[in-house]
């Protein structure tokens, strides 16, 4: 979509009405290289203004977009919704605070680092009326839906077991991800893959967690797993640093298996596919290349746009957190050292 944008006095741009105006806090790498790029190919957003805490040393963005510090984006009227892609400790202050500027909000994963934290963002939300979803874009990839078909015809039977993978080599050395001051670690940046497709693709919710983690000092390097549901569905899981790349999920029934590779980081141009096996027999279901970047934004911006009842997102966000916290008193009391 071809835009006439013109900045302001406050720097910040000024666009059609029919679009919904986006402010990003924080300059992340997952912000420059995904989101910025998927918005701009968007058909129902536009970025205004991105909000940096050092505005005059802030690398060049993709974007002809101003760079403005995180008051003025909050305080600008005509932004509708921002996307939070600040280091993990920081969600709870700033998410607070856009809430309370009467802004919707998407923020990166996780929305809090503790299930506290993460309770009075909800409350936040809800005395402000304004809409919360925790980024997990991955789901927003036609190719979980055909999975889910897949399963609801019958395919595979009935589901015994979901078991999800995670993990990839360390994090470059200054990544706020490798701080435990700043909420790094493998839990809290992946532990929302597994439990964002149990919920999505399990017939109910798992509890009952039990599993281990690994640590390098203070910092935890890795989460292994499983959980079972009311309708006994195990869910087992790995999500780590420090290891080859993998990032795939299988679903075991009683008569087959579908499994997906890439999963969780597919890229936007990549064609997908989905096997799917029965007894000696094997098939493959090829799924469009798609960005699940671009489809979120379009979705939640749809949602706005059109005042569509949003509370169902921010009650998935509060079952995420409250997963994500049986998750780690389960797995996370028997530790060692990686």
């Amino acid at each position: 979509m071809k835009l006439s944008r013109t900045p302001n006095e406050a720097g910040i741009l000024t666009v059609p009405d029919k679009l919904t105006q986006i402010g990003i806090l924080g300059c992340s790498d997952i912000a420059r290289r995904k989101f910025i790029p998927a918005l701009a190919n968007s058909n129902n957003a536009v970025l205004l203004a991105v909000a940096s805490r050092d505005c005059k040393n802030a690398a060049p963005l993709p974007t002809d977009c101003r760079i403005t510090s995180y008051d003025e984006l909050l305080a600008a009227p005509q932004v509708d919704l921002v996307y939070l892609s600040l280091p993990n400790h920081l969600h709870e202050e700033w998410s607070i605070k856009t809430l309370e500027a009467g802004k919707h909000l998407i923020c990166e994963k996780p929305l809090a680092t503790s299930l506290a934290s993460a309770e009075k963002i909800l409350d936040c939300a809800r005395r402000n009326s304004r809409l919360i979803y925790e980024n997990q874009m991955f789901l927003h990839h036609p190719q979980h839906s055909v999975v889910k078909a897949m399963i609801e015809a019958g395919k595979i039977g009935k589901i015994r077991e979901l078991r999800s993978f995670f993990g990839f080599p360390l994090p470059q050395k200054n990544d706020f991800r490798l701080d435990p001051s700043k909420g790094g670690g493998a839990f809290n940046d992946l532990a929302r893959y597994p439990l964002g497709i149990a919920c999505y693709l399990l017939s109910a919710l798992p509890h009952n967690f039990s599993g281990h983690s690994t640590w390098s000092g203070d910092l935890n390097t890795g989460v292994s797993g499983s959980a079972i549901t009311a309708h006994n569905e195990i869910l087992s899981f790995s999500i780590r640093f420090g290891q080859q790349y993998e990032a795939l999920y299988e679903v075991i029934g009683e008569t087959g298996r579908i499994r997906l590779e890439r999963a969780y980081t597919t890229p936007a141009e990549l064609e997908n596919r989905i096997s799917i096996t029965n007894g000696d027999t094997a098939a493959e279901t090829v799924v469009p290349a798609a960005d699940h970047f671009r489809l979120m934004i379009e979705n939640i911006c749809t949602i706005i746009q059109t005042g569509s009842d949003f509370s169902f997102l921010n009650r998935q966000a509060a079952t995420i957190a409250k997963l994500a916290e049986l998750m780690k008193r389960g797995c996370m009391e028997q530790c060692y050292a990686a």
